[in-house]
């Protein structure tokens, strides 16, 4: 039938093989060829047959043409011999069950239904989905609702963050499922509509978790790129379409179990759409797509060819054609989209394997990581290796070349030369001995004597504070007391006068202790220092500023006993040794580097991680794990105390600090660590 034309304008036509449901693209003289095949004939006799009809095609482009009917199963076996054949093919391809799993456990098909005839009677009712009004509604409603969301971001977040957990998990892939199959029928539905026929709908398995899928290998015959496109991108139209509606509801419907409806369908259609769907380095809807955009079909084939040839020519200047004819700016592109593919493919495969590792029982993991890598990731590796030594006489090395390859061996070099190295280990500088100086009571701010960083003696005044309500009290004390003198020193001249003198000295006395007792607490508002140190805090205090009963004023560290601990990985352990000499640098980035010396390595991990602001739960680098309210490092830590080599400024916070002890380590190769490092993983693994 007639097909697209190629990316040149040429006609071309499709040959479709209904018994497996594909399509061959065929060029004008493919359809010669078919057109005047003789059965039986040689290639010799043939070309002879078609150069009297005058058609130039040599033996050797007729073989070719008949290998590719041959391996595509495009022919009918009419002698023994070609039946044998074809039997052999078969027989070579049938594997047995572990090898059939071993091959095609990442990707599995099972079709479920022939969804035609439900198709015949959905589309007519289904039409208005596919008018102008029905899109230009719902984009309206979905940016409508995405303002909305802006409004409640805190909400939509904290929603978000409600569901992370088992229960939302599950209902999350309940919704995924009712979204996929959403997008399947968006598929199937413009397919059908396109007169395209939906030949099974149903479910694969990938890395045995099931997604749905849907088989529009008859849109093939569609000539227009337009609606080819249109099938390709109808799921994700219909994702996108989804979350634009429940967008809109969830910011207009009330809490209850609609809106919380309405949050997983949006949240889901969005997550899928973006990151999944239209991903063209995938075979999913976003490759076809760019496939059909660019106008060239087997993309990522095509697009490898070019990539190896390049490839090829960039590191060893083999001067081979171009695999097919291209524009520069194409053959760039496509270039550069396959080694994209390959980096992408590296971590993808990576990744696989390591899910399949964790997804499956020991044995099996194992067993399945190490074909994920040989299969996907070695192999391809060791076949562009084998290529590149057949053709090692082609190889033209230019004085550039030769300097581009220079790099990567003098990288090697200094790879596996053991070069000095640096421990970088998580540490806290506190001081063992500090005083928090606070309020006696409520207060006001006199004078300051002393500023954050000065070196202060014992008993000297640091602050003082006054009380007005205090110094009320002590005057009027004074005047009640002067008021008691004055009547005691009169003389008495009666029985009733000598007896008043009696409770004068009595009322003296307790005026006396009261104002003693005033006297205490004014002596109290001025702070001075218990002993000798540095001020390592100070709150913000300003003359007539009121200060609260109990309210910390300022923080008196002994500079004598900073102490700076450290907890180092075990897997650098064996590049500390005692006496190496390090720096102290704090997390703030304002302060100047503390010079410090090892001085002691505990023989033993810690039990628990003593400073939560070195764990993972407050952004420290050490991971960590709560159990039983205490901090569990994932990994053996040891507990280091350096002792510091000059005493630092003292105009900086004392009291507690998290930062990074950098210390000198032994010379080691950076190659050896990293191959030491898998080695201690693989044995950490391989534990039953």
């Amino acid at each position: 039938m007639p097909g697209s034309h190629d990316e040149d304008g040429a006609p071309r036509w499709l040959l479709y093989d209904s018994v497996r449901n594909c399509y061959f693209t065929l060029a004008e003289s493919a359809l010669d060829l078919i057109r005047y095949w003789s059965p039986g004939v040689t290639a010799d006799l043939m070309s002879q047959d078609l150069e009297s009809r005058k058609l130039f095609y040599d033996s050797t482009e007729i073989r070719a043409f008949a290998d590719f009917l041959i391996v595509n199963h495009l022919v009918a076996a009419r002698s023994k011999e070609a039946c044998d054949y074809f039997s052999k093919q078969k027989n070579a391809r049938r594997k047995g069950i572990w090898s059939w799993m071993l091959h095609n456990y990442l990707f599995v098909r099972i079709p479920l239904l022939r969804p035609d005839p439900l198709l015949s009677k959905m589309v007519p009712k289904l039409a208005w989905l596919f008018s102008p009004k029905t899109h230009w509604t719902l984009l309206l409603l979905g940016l409508l609702g995405a303002l909305l969301v802006l409004r409640q971001w805190d909400t939509f977040s904290s929603t978000f963050v409600y569901f992370f957990s088992f229960e939302g998990m599950i209902l999350y892939a309940l919704t995924l499922v009712v979204v996929k199959s959403a997008h399947e029928f968006g598929h199937a539905l413009v397919a059908h509509r396109l007169g395209c026929r939906v030949a099974s709908m149903g479910v694969a398995l990938l890395v045995m978790l099931p997604i749905l899928y849907t088989d529009t290998t008859d849109a093939w015959k569609l000539r227009s790129k337009r609606d080819r496109l249109s099938i390709v991108t109808a799921g994700v139209r219909t994702e996108l379409y989804l979350a634009l509606f429940a967008t809109f509801m969830w910011s207009v419907l009330a809490d209850g179990p609609w809106r919380s409806a309405a949050f997983f369908v949006a949240t889901t259609s969005w997550v899928t759409s973006l990151l999944v769907n239209i991903s063209p380095f995938l075979r999913f809807d976003g490759y076809y797509a760019l496939s059909d955009l660019l106008g060239i079909e087997n993309l990522q084939q095509r697009a490898f060819a070019l990539g190896r040839w390049q490839l090829r020519r960039f590191l060893w200047g083999i001067d081979d054609p171009l695999p097919e004819p291209h524009p520069r700016s194409r053959a760039r592109l496509l270039i550069v989209y396959a080694w994209c593919v390959w980096v992408y493919r590296f971590f993808l495969f990576l990744g696989i394997a390591l899910l399949v590792y964790h997804f499956f029982f020991k044995v099996l993991g194992l067993l399945l990581f190490a074909v994920e890598l040989i299969w996907f990731i070695v192999m391809p590796v060791v076949r562009e290796l084998k290529i590149w030594r057949q053709r090692h006489a082609d190889f033209n090395f230019t004085p550039l070349r030769l300097l581009g390859w220079a790099l990567p061996v003098i990288a090697f070099i200094f790879a596996i030369l053991p070069l000095p190295t640096e421990v970088s280990i998580p540490a806290v500088i506190k001081a063992e001995y500090s005083q928090f100086l606070f309020a006696p009571e409520a207060a006001q701010v006199d004078t300051l004597y002393a500023d954050i960083g000065e070196q202060v003696q014992t008993e000297q005044l640091l602050l003082r504070l006054k009380a007005p309500e205090l110094e009320n009290a002590i005057r009027q004390i004074k005047e009640k007391l002067q008021l008691a003198e004055l009547l005691l020193s009169r003389q008495a001249t009666s029985f009733e006068e000598r007896e008043q003198q009696v409770n004068n000295r009595e009322r003296i006395r307790q005026l006396q202790v009261q104002l003693a007792g005033f006297y205490s607490r004014q002596q109290l508002l001025e702070i001075r220092s218990p002993y000798s140190g540095y001020l390592s805090a100070m709150e913000i205090l300003r003359p007539e500023q009121w200060v609260g009963k109990d309210q910390l004023l300022l923080t008196l560290v002994d500079p004598e006993s900073l102490k700076i601990e450290g907890f180092v990985d075990e897997r650098d352990l064996n590049l500390l040794s005692i006496g190496s000499s390090g720096v102290f640098i704090s997390n703030s980035g304002e302060d100047k580097g503390i010079p410090v010396i090892l001085e002691d390595i505990d023989i033993s991990a810690i039990a628990s991680l003593p400073y939560p602001e070195l764990g993972s739960g407050t952004g420290g680098s050490v991971a960590v794990r709560y159990t039983d309210k205490k901090l569990i490092p994932e990994m053996a830590h040891y507990r280091i105390s350096v002792s510091l080599d000059k005493r630092p400024d003292a105009d900086r916070e004392f009291l507690r600090q998290p930062g990074i002890l950098v210390i000198e380590g032994k010379k080691q190769s950076w190659l050896w660590k990293q191959c030491k490092r898998i080695i201690s993983i693989a044995f950490r693994e391989s534990g039953f």
